[in-house]
């Protein structure tokens, strides 16, 4: 069933079986989509089990098109229509935005159904429900454009209405009908809307239907804002493949605040362009994007068609991000063409070599084809084809190196493939964590395999199955368990090419050891999202078999943040010199260690000498966080006195509380703030023009006031009012302006280290590489959109929600 590279670490059944390929997909933001049926079920990876989100399809009505009469029906161009009508509603492809681009700084989901609508749903954060919320309908989008322009049809192609017969119907789209006698489901030729339909001849029919009839939807990656642009935010476009073999282009761009409030916060969706891509069925779309020095940044599109044939597009990003750029195109196309309906596309640009596209293309035989596209000299290589699978490849993934492919196929096998550069090597080499027990798996129990996906850290991958009712006992499990999703380890493979197999366990825990600290430092980038629960999974289950190896590996990671200490050296030395270096950690650095330190080495309740260092290493991380954010708040008002603040519309808030905190921690503060704050003293005044300033404050719940004493709570002097209350009120800080939180309103929480959140810290401020900061620095800024991220952690923030309800847990 498994190469020996994988084993299963957790696994939850589903109560309806998937239709089509890639049904399963692998959010940002570390959420699980699973299309099934009518129902896509959305899970949380650390609790599969749990609480689960929804999103129940319901009967769209059929686009008015236009009608034909009923002798039309048994035409050659509109028999494939009549026969395959299904008025169920079913999932046929689903497709996650990357994060930030929700109204919560989640991700977007993007549903395509068989009857070829497209819809985008939201996370319910502020209905309190499981079922999620539908924000936009894209199919009535390309419906009204294609109406307005008639479907680029000539006006004279529509038949005359005096032609029209007494009996002809309201629509294919509405018709099964020869029998006269209907069931609800369908549509009888009195329908009311009949009337208003225009007569269209058949082949005018069968060409609206499958212009407007969806297969497959596909974000592209997070488009950065680039210099120069009149995009004032990063955008994302989601393609849409049809019958018709067009693809549709439309951009969203990230919100311009984030909030939790119940005022709707629109989401955009404007057209950007169409491209005729192929000749028949669009099946699979996958994006790419090449960020290389030495050309032009490009954004790569790959399509797949029914008709076996591929083609890659792509197009610099400054033409791309334009906001009024329409329509939007891919002018270059490179032909791949072969025999098979290409039923999967995987499609990445390795971050070591943005020069180079990788492509896997799946097909219905079973075969995977690799090609290697140069985008600097625009030649295509091919790598090979291999036969792994008997059936059609339903699942095709690669790392975010390019290095390991995931493929699974309806012979319901799954394969892991080693990319050495020029050729593929199907893997065996052990995956197992030394001491971990697997959990009692069903696979054996599956006949169909329908998707797969990688895991944010590349720890894992997910994969869902078809279950066989025959295999299942009758009354227990047969009529609720219809599918499976499986979680799998995958972080132990071997990514050296060897002849034979690998059995030695020292081997394993050396591949385990790369492996991790390969993608620990792929999140040392500010600008990659800070979603690592896989890896902490496997950290806790390698610390519970091996603990030499995690101390090991964590020595080997932050050592290399230094140079002037060894890799070799004790753990203390380096947890000794780390704590007197932090002032020189990029923000992102300090992210890390304080995750780790939470959510790995204090997770058991042993107490040593190391683990107080790391007690010591976590408060001097935080400490410089918070420095670092009331100096850069510090220096925002000093730009702002010195006139050089461009206008944002954007307030200042809590000046009043960072200044009494510095006064209070005196000692305990570095110099360079101190200097500041005799700065910040020296404008009088003034202070009170730049930014809200108040350093009064009283009790939400009996006005008494409070006190500032600590910046992440406080107490209100309740006993000092005229009816001298006896009990007081403990009230939280926010962790960003150190003011009161908001009883009334919602407020952001941060589920590692549980501190709230009013007002939302500016991106500019995850990208300070060390302090102290200086005045004219241009990464000190408010031009940029503030984010849902905790300023100490750096992970997304989120609603509190109850227990019952689905969360979102990164780390």
């Amino acid at each position: 069933m498994y190469p020996s590279g994988i084993s299963t670490y957790d696994e939850t059944t589903l109560i309806a079986s998937p239709l089509y390929q890639n049904s399963i997909c692998w959010s940002d933001e570390n959420l699980l989509a699973v299309a099934s049926g009518k129902l896509i079920t959305i899970l949380n990876p650390s609790s599969l089990a749990g609480p689960k989100g929804l999103i129940t399809l319901s009967q769209n009505k059929p686009f008015p098109i236009g009608k034909v009469t009923r002798e039309d029906l048994l035409r050659p161009c509109l028999m494939p229509i009549c026969l395959s009508r299904n008025t169920d509603p079913c999932v046929r492809s689903i497709s996650w935005s990357p994060s930030g681009f929700s109204p919560c700084g989640g991700c977007l989901l993007s549903v395509c159904t068989a009857d070829g609508h497209v819809k985008l749903y939201r996370s319910p954060y502020i209905e309190f429900v499981s079922e999620w919320v539908e924000i936009a309908d894209v199919s009535q989008l390309i419906y009204k454009y294609h109406a307005s322009t008639n479907f680029a049809e000539a006006d004279n192609a529509i038949v005359p209405s005096h032609q029209a017969n007494a009996e002809s119907e309201a629509g294919v789209t509405n018709a099964k009908k020869l029998p006269r006698k209907r069931d609800s489901k369908g549509c009888r030729s009195d329908d009311a809307n009949s009337g208003s339909l225009l007569l269209i001849t058949p082949e005018q029919y069968a060409s609206r239907h499958a212009i407007l009839s969806s297969l497959v939807v596909a974000w592209s990656p997070s488009l950065p804002r680039l210099k120069n642009l009149e995009s004032p935010t990063k955008c994302t476009i989601l393609a849409i493949g049809t019958k018709s073999g067009d693809v549709s282009f439309w951009r969203t761009c990230v919100p311009e605040r984030y909030s939790l409030s119940s005022g709707t916060i629109s989401i955009n969706v404007e057209l950007a362009g169409f491209l005729k891509a192929h000749d028949s069925w669009v099946s699979a779309i996958a994006w790419g994007l090449s960020l290389a020095s030495s050309c032009s940044s490009r954004l790569i599109l790959a399509t797949g068609s029914s008709d076996g044939s591929v083609k890659l597009w792509y197009a610099d990003l400054e033409e791309v991000t334009k906001a009024n750029r329409k329509p939007f195109c891919l002018p270059m196309e490179v032909k791949i063409n072969g025999s098979g309906l290409v039923s999967a596309i995987s499609l990445i640009t390795p971050e070591n070599h943005q020069n180079k596209a990788v492509l896997a293309i799946g097909r219905g035989s079973g075969s995977i084809e690799v090609w290697i596209y140069d985008l600097s000299s625009n030649q295509l290589v091919s790598a090979g084809t291999y036969h792994s699978h008997n059936q059609m490849v339903t699942g095709l993934a690669f790392s975010s190196d390019g290095r390991c492919l995931y493929s699974c196929s309806q012979d319901n096998s799954v394969c892991s493939w080693v990319f050495d550069g020029s050729r593929l090597h199907e893997t065996n080499s052990p995956s197992d964590i030394p001491g971990h027990s697997n959990p009692a798996n069903l696979s054996h129990l599956s006949d169909l395999c329908y998707g797969i996906a990688v895991s944010p850290g590349e720890m894992m991958v997910a994969v869902v199955r078809n279950l066989d009712t025959k295999l299942l006992n009758p009354m227990y499990q047969a009529g609720t368990q219809k599918a499976m999703v499986e979680l799998l380890y995958t972080g132990g493979q071997n990514l050296e090419i060897m002849k034979e197999p690998l059995d030695s366990s020292d081997i394993n825990l050396t591949c385990w050891d790369l492996n991790i600290l390969c993608s620990l430092k792929k999140y040392e980038n500010y600008n990659k999202d800070l979603v690592i629960w896989d890896i902490i999974i496997v950290l806790l289950a390698l610390k519970k078999s091996n603990p030499g190896l995690v101390e090991n590996l964590l020595s080997k990671w932050i050592s290399g943040w230094f140079l002037d200490i060894q890799q070799v050296a004790p753990l203390e030395n380096i947890l000794s010199h780390m704590k007197s270096r932090v002032s020189s950690m990029h923000t992102r650095k300090l992210h890390l260690v304080c995750v780790i330190c939470r959510r790995v080495i204090f997770i058991d309740s042993k107490s040593d000498k190391v683990k107080q260092m790391w007690h010591d290493v976590l408060a001097a991380c935080e400490n410089e966080l918070r420095e670092r954010l009331v100096g850069f708040t510090f220096t925002l008002v000093l730009q702002a006195s010195g006139s050089c603040l461009r206008s944002t519309g954007r307030e200042l808030v809590g000046v009043g509380q960072m200044m009494q905190w510095v006064s209070v921690s005196n000692g305990e503060i570095s110099d360079w703030l101190k200097k500041l704050l005799l700065k910040i003293k020296k404008l009088e005044d003034r202070i009170q023009l730049l930014c809200q300033y108040t350093t009064e404050e009283e009790c939400s719940y009996c006005s008494a006031l409070v006190q500032f004493e600590s910046p992440e709570i406080a107490w209100c002097n309740a006993s000092d009012l005229a009816g001298g209350l006896s009990e007081t009120h403990k009230l939280s800080r926010c962790a960003v302006s150190m003011q009161l939180c908001s009883i009334v309103d919602s407020v952001w929480f941060c589920i590692c280290c549980q501190r709230s959140v009013d007002k939302l810290p500016p991106q500019s401020f995850f990208s300070i590489s060390g302090s102290p900061l200086d005045v004219s620095c241009e990464n000190v800024s408010l031009d940029s959109v503030n984010i849902p991220v905790c300023p100490f952690c750096g992970i997304m923030l989120q609603r509190q929600l109850p227990e019952f309800l689905l969360s979102v847990n990164p780390v």
